[in-house]
This record gives structure tokens, sequence and C-alpha cells, in this order.
């Protein structure tokens, strides 16, 4: 009979234990920060998407990345539909360089976003010293 008593109180610590892991600061902030970059992820990909690559390809005369592909052996196709239609190994390279420009923008906007944080929280920090 005494085991009983030995797994509830297990359970209780072990319910405990992850209560504090679960609703700890750190966990809930890695929780919204995933929550907030999988956001900006999608605001990121419409940036490049619809107001970055429209005038990217105007002024390369019209090319679209998307479009820009590589069969490996070597055989020419008037269109990508055409390429992907004959089974032949493609490299989508025009896909790289669309995510390579969203993880720049990505990397451009949270270091701005980073460098904002930071100076605002200095600032604050700088005007609870003077009162102090």
């Amino acid at each position: 009979m005494e085991k009983k008593p030995k797994i509830l109180k297990k359970s209780k610590e072990l319910t405990d234990e992850f209560k504090t892991f679960a609703f700890s600061g750190a966990t809930l902030g890695a929780a919204v920060g995933i929550m907030m970059g999988a956001a900006l992820n999608g605001v990121i990909s419409s940036l490049v998407k619809d107001i970055l690559t429209p005038p990217i390809a105007y002024l390369t005369s019209g090319l679209d990345f998307s479009n820009l592909y590589f069969v490996i052996g070597g055989e020419k196709f008037s269109s990508l539909a055409e390429a992907q239609a004959s089974g032949e190994a493609i490299i989508y390279y025009g896909n790289f360089i669309n995510t390579f420009i969203s993880f720049l923008i990505t990397a451009l906007v949270l270091f701005l976003l980073v460098k904002k944080i930071t100076e605002l929280v200095q600032k604050q920090s700088n005007k609870t010293d003077k009162k102090s």
C-alpha cells in the first residue's frame, strides 16, 4: 500500500516541475518569439514576392527569378512547365535567388528591429538611472 502514495507524490512533483517549465518566462518568451517569427516570415515573403520582385523583374527586362532553372541533362525547353513535364532533373536556382533575397530582407528587418529595441531599452535605462 505504500507504493500508491509514492506514485502520487512523484506524479505531483513531476506535474509541479512541468508547470514551472511550461509557464516560465523563458518558455513563454520563446513561444511568442517563434509565433512572431512565423508571422514576420509571411510579411517578408509577401514583401519580396509582391513588392520587390516586380520592380527587379522590370529593371531586368521582365526577368522573373522564380522561372529560372537549369536542366541537368542539358536539354533545352521553352518554359519551366515544359521542363517539369519532361521529367528531367531540374535545378530551380530562381527559387533559391528569391529565398536568398527573402533571407537578406528578413535579416535586415530583424537587425533594425533589435537595434531600435536596444536603443529604446538603453534610453529607458538612462532615464531610470538619472532619476535615482
